[in-house]
Parts: structure tokens; C-alpha cells; sequence
């Protein structure tokens, strides 16, 4: 593989740069006093959503419940005025029969009052299920709003950052179409296991990559060799200077 041409060279430097200043606004705009009250809002947008959820399936069972207790109070119901009728119609014959249905009257009474206990407790919770829905409903509507108006000032706090950074990303694309394809996937899979920052220049003792300085005689075998090495400290890409 042949060594790269000082132009190139100098497009790469120049396209970690535009890498670097694009990662530098991209952490401006998550820092953004606005978009750090959004990221809160949704954040509590996501609670409340998940609490709405909980209470509306409790709320679910909760009516269910209801439902049910109402059919079974309807059949004891039934069956005890049934029963009375039974009783006074002149239908029972003996006294032994007579007993027998005054025991189910009083059975299926006292399982009608259960039931009526139990109906009582659960219109009572679904009562509260419901006021709490409703309060959550209000919550996220308020929310909703509180978001947009929050997306709206984070952008317009954002505009002047994101103006950058499409211009970054037009000048980015043309710099990586004007390296050699091998050069440019060197570069990306440097910067991609290395935070971010794939090349330095050897200024001095020191790769401006890693700041971390080398031995005069590491320095006189990198002069000695090709233009475009690795940095024996960090391992990323390293331009040596003619």
C-alpha cells in the first residue's frame, strides 16, 4: 500500500477536525438548559404513562369485579323472592318442607348482605381508580403542553448549532470522498475504538490525539519512517510531519 500524499494527509487532519468540532456541538445541544428540561419532561411523561397504565388495568379488574358481584347479588335475589313466594303460595305441604325454605331464605339473605359488602368496597374502589385516572389524564394533557412548548424553545436555542453542524456534515461528506476508501476506513475504525478521535500530528514530542509525550528517540524513529504511522502511546493514526 503506498504512503499517502501530504494532501491527503492534510484532508485527514482536516476531516478530524470537522469530526471533532462535530461532536463538541452534538454535546452542546444535550447540555442545552432546554433540552435538559425536556429530557426531564419526558422522562416524567414516561412515569406518568406507565402509572395511567397500572391504574387504568386495576381500574379494568376492579370494574369486572363489579359486574360480577351485581349478576351474583341479581340471582340470590332470584332465588330468595323465589323462595319467599314458595313460602306463602300454599305450595308447601309439610312442616319439615316449611323449615327447609325459611333455612334458604335465611342463607341466601345473608349471602345477599355479603355480596352487598363486598359491591360496597368496590364501587368505593372503583370510585377512586376513576378519580385517579382522571387526575393522570389531566397530568399528561398538561404535560403534552409543557413539551411542546419546551421542543419549541429548545429548537429555537438549538437553531444557530444545528445551522452548524448540517454545514459540518456537508463539508464532512466531501472531505471522506476525497480520501482513498482504505485511508478513510483506517481513520473510521480507529476513531470508532478510540472515543471518537481516530488521527494526531506529531508536533514536538507529543500526538496531539493523547497529549502524552515520547522519548527523543521515539520521536527520531518516527521522523525516520513513513508520513503516516501509529502513535506508540494511543495507538490511533499519527501524521509525521516532513
Amino acid at each position: 500500500m503506498a504512503d499517502p500524499t501530504a494532501e491527503q494527509l492534510d484532508l485527514l487532519l482536516a476531516l478530524q477536525a470537522t469530526d471533532s468540532r462535530v461532536r463538541r456541538l452534538e454535546h452542546q445541544l444535550q447540555d442545552l438548559p432546554e433540552q435538559r428540561q425536556l429530557d426531564e419532561s419526558q422522562e416524567r411523561a414516561h412515569r406518568l404513562l406507565r402509572d395511567h397504565d397500572e391504574v387504568t388495568l386495576e381500574l379494568d379488574r376492579a370494574s369486572a369485579e363489579q359486574r360480577q358481584l351485581e349478576r351474583e347479588t341479581d340471582v340470590l335475589t332470584q332465588r330468595r323472592e323465589a323462595e319467599r313466594v314458595r313460602l306463602y303460595d300454599g305450595s308447601i305441604a309439610n312442616a319439615r318442607e316449611l323449615k327447609a325454605v325459611e333455612a334458604e331464605i335465611q342463607t341466601t339473605e345473608r349471602r345477599i348482605s355479603e355480596h352487598e359488602d363486598l359491591l360496597l368496597e368496590t364501587l368505593e374502589r372503583v370510585d377512586g381508580l376513576e378519580s385517579r385516572a382522571a387526575t393522570l389524564d389531566a397530568e399528561q394533557q398538561e404535560l403534552r403542553q409543557s413539551v411542546a412548548e419546551l421542543e419549541t424553545a429548545r429548537n429555537e436555542a438549538a437553531k444557530g448549532i444545528l445551522a452548524e453542524l448540517a454545514e459540518l456534515r456537508v463539508t464532512r461528506y466531501r472531505q471522506a470522498a476525497e480520501l482513498p476508501d482504505d485511508l478513510l476506513k483506517r481513520y473510521e475504525t480507529t476513531a470508532a475504538r478510540a472515543g471518537g478521535t481516530g488521527v494526531g500530528r506529531l508536533e514536538g514530542n507529543a500526538c496531539t490525539a493523547c497529549r502524552l509525550e515520547m522519548s527523543m528517540a521515539d520521536v527520531g524513529e518516527l521522523y525516520a519512517g513513513p508520513p503516516l504511522t501509529t502513535c506508540p502511546q494511543c495507538r490511533r493514526l499519527l501524521v509525521v510531519p516532513a
